[in-house]
């Protein structure tokens, strides 16, 4: 008993060596190949009474969505971080988005 005991260890011992794991070869480059660009970005504040600022200054809803589409234009890669305080009413936050989406302008939302 003890014969066929000692057998089924040494095969057992020699087949888990010869198991190879299952591991995912990553290739993870040396050098950073690409320099990392930093995009422009543009900010967009709603105040809890619903006022709109651009860059600072306070503007209209029609001139924001104006200057919205002037930013889609423009060749460089600009972004809008929209700073929503808690107070701002979604209905006013949301026409600014729909714009933005309709023009594939990147949108970053910062809640206050």
């Amino acid at each position: 008993m003890t014969d066929i005991v000692f057998l089924l260890l040494i095969f057992f011992m020699i087949t888990s060596t010869m198991v190879h794991p299952n591991a995912i070869k990553l290739l993870i480059p040396k050098q950073a190949s690409k320099k990392v660009i930093v995009d422009e970005f543009v900010n967009i504040r709603v105040s809890p009474v619903g006022n709109y600022y651009y860059n600072n200054k306070r503007v209209t809803q029609s001139s924001l969505e104006k200057a919205i589409i002037e930013i889609s234009n423009s060749p460089n890669k600009t972004f809008i971080k929209l700073r929503t305080d808690r107070g701002a009413s979604t209905g006013a936050t949301a026409p600014i988005l729909d714009v933005a989406e309709s023009y594939g302008v990147k949108v970053v939302l910062d809640i206050r």
